[in-house]
């Protein structure tokens, strides 16, 4: 990264001789100043300040600082009324209301290693009257002190003609002049069919960078243009090993590893990097993995292409074993086909038992049915039975004698003259029922008349 320091240009310093020799006032353009090289302890916190400068009161202010994550972490920022800052990653992002002509930002980091590192300001932007304003597009004006007749000409052909653009996170961005980037040179090649300046890879043959500022001048950014589909990604290079990788877009070709599903990984305040995350399938649903680690496809410094395993939390990029991962994954397969195998048989005696148990109640069911109606039968048969065996209840009960009495023996006298053959008396069946049961004495007068 380079020290930027942020102030007039030589065009504003010269219209302010001008204004001065002409008995005018002359008015500072918009400026950004602040510490941006830092020596980092391990273990110690290091801050540094940043100064924003107008020449009217600014209603807002905005300031982007990229830092090295593998030397500093970010810990806090402050200044200025309404104060906002978020920071990780590689970035930080500040804003304020001061309602001044200044607004100065603090950024506190705690150091990882020994060594001296560099801030950069990727963007700084104010608001005054309700206008926006990039402080940053003064500066770019010196970013190359002796640029080639070619570039100049490139500068002047882009300011007068129709920009190629591309629509990111919403806004818009269109393709500028690039500045130097080590390792790659300066070409020119047709996006969206308008001729346009990139920086084409020395030893890479096809990786274009090209640099695209946002529609207010807020971000400016290099990206990774693919020719084959026209799409741009963050520029994101990093060392694995003794390689240099450089994140791509994958060639359709490119087979994705099985169980990984496809991410947008942010990256920095605005960007998002093609990524993919591994996935557990529960059933249909895919249940990604709970680490930061993320599947790019990338290119290293000898043109190879391949999937890399990025570690969102440490930063570092390794390159990934497709081999070892696809043998893993056939072992981790026929594991699961064999557990579906014993689920589904598993399934299958379950449900057949189910099927048995079902059968055999409504097989019990039946029967207890059929012994409730056959016992049913056999009670009113024998109530039936037993009725008949029975007398009438109101005949036992005329038959019964009196409680506490006891049956008296009675007999009947009867009196007369009995000629052999005859009787005297009525016959005892034709009595009522209770002469019946009295027990009848004949007495013979004959026999009575010799006794005396």
């Amino acid at each position: 990264m380079r020290n930027r320091k942020f102030g007039p240009g030589k065009t504003g310093l010269l219209a302010a001789l001008f204004f001065l020799c002409s008995g005018m006032t002359a008015f500072a353009s918009p400026a950004v100043e602040g510490d941006t090289e830092l020596t980092a302890a391990d273990g110690e916190t290091v801050s540094a300040d940043f100064t924003i400068t107008s020449d009217s009161d600014m209603e807002s202010v905005e300031l982007t600082i990229s830092y090295d994550k593998s030397v500093l972490t970010y810990i806090s920022g402050s200044g200025g009324d309404n104060f906002s800052g978020s920071g990780g990653n590689g970035t930080v992002q500040l804003s304020c209301v001061p309602n001044d002509t200044s607004a100065t930002f603090t950024v506190t980091f705690r150091g990882s290693s020994d060594e001296d590192t560099t801030l950069e300001i990727v963007a700084c932007t104010i608001e005054v009257d309700g206008e926006e304003i990039d402080v940053l597009s003064a500066g770019d004006d010196t970013d190359e002190e002796n640029p080639d007749e070619e570039d100049a000409e490139d500068d002047s052909d882009e300011e007068s003609e129709e920009k190629a653009s591309f629509v990111i996170d919403g806004r818009t961005f269109y393709v500028s002049h690039p500045e130097d980037v080590e390792g790659f040179t300066l070409t020119h090649i047709d996006i969206q069919g308008i001729r346009s300046s990139v920086r084409e890879s020395d030893t890479i043959e096809g990786l274009y960078l090209v640099k695209l500022i946002s529609d207010n001048g807020s971000y400016r950014d290099f990206f990774v243009y693919n020719p084959d589909t026209g799409n741009v990604i963050p520029y994101v290079q990093l060392e694995s090993g003794s390689d240099t990788v450089i994140f791509i877009e994958a060639d359709e070709d490119v087979t994705v590893p099985t169980r990984y599903s496809y991410v947008d990984l942010g990256w920095g305040s605005k960007y998002t990097l093609p990524a993919y995350k591994h996935v557990t399938i529960d059933g249909v649903d895919e249940i990604f993995d709970d680490s930061n680690r993320y599947l790019i496809y990338g290119i290293n410094q000898d043109g190879e292409k391949g999937w890399y395993s990025y570690d969102y939390d440490t930063g570092s990029v390794q390159l990934f074993d497709e081999v070892a991962y696809d043998g893993e994954q056939a072992y981790i397969t026929e594991l699961e086909e064999k557990e579906d195998g014993l689920r589904d048989d598993l399934e299958y005696q379950a449900n057949r038992y189910n099927t048995d148990m079902r059968n055999r109640l409504w097989l019990l069911l039946g029967v207890t049915l059929i012994a409730i109606v056959l016992l049913n039968i056999a009670v009113i048969q024998h109530l039936r039975i037993r009725k008949l065996k029975n007398p009438d209840p109101e005949e036992e009960e005329e038959e019964e004698p009196e409680s506490g009495q006891k049956k008296k023996k009675t007999s009947a006298v009867i009196v007369g003259n009995l000629e052999e053959n005859e009787t005297d008396f009525d016959d005892p069946s034709s009595r009522s029922e209770t002469d019946g049961e009295e027990e009848l004495e004949i007495i013979d007068l004959d026999d009575l008349e010799d006794k005396e």
